[in-house]
């Protein structure tokens, strides 16, 4: 109803993306989120382009943390004089923090190594497929 970016949406992106890194990481093992932490610092509204980058912290073998950031993408005119959406791949530089606004930092934890069962054997082939591709 207030047409903003739920905090709750957020933290779903943060674990969503931290979870599917680490599966990846694990060798496609099952892995559990257990612990979870986000600030919220900025708002994204209604339309606003939102880009999540995910960054391992620590790759244990049982044991993974990641870092999760949600950006609002602005958009940049090129000298064509067409929009564009900005470069935000490295955030360090002035061009894309100068482009973007971070809206959400969050740290999350994995149980990973996990068996995976019978019944969902097959539940990481996209993924895979996926993450071959790049």
């Amino acid at each position: 109803p207030f047409k903003v970016l739920h905090g709750g949406v957020s933290a779903l992106i943060a674990e969503s993306l931290a979870s599917m890194g680490a599966h990846m990481a694990s060798g496609f093992k099952r892995v559990a989120g257990v612990q979870l932490t986000i600030n919220h610092l900025k708002s994204a509204e209604l339309g606003d382009l939102v880009r999540a980058v995910a960054t391992p912290i620590n790759l244990g073998k049982t044991i993974q943390v990641w870092q999760v950031r949600l950006w609002k993408v602005k958009e940049v005119q090129s000298d064509d004089g067409r929009d564009h959406d900005a470069d935000h791949h490295h955030h360090n530089n002035s061009t894309s923090s100068s482009s973007s606004i971070m809206i959400s930092s969050s740290t999350v934890t994995l149980l990973c190594n996990l068996p995976v069962p019978d019944h969902a054997k097959h539940a990481g082939d996209a993924l895979k497929n996926s993450a071959s591709k790049l």
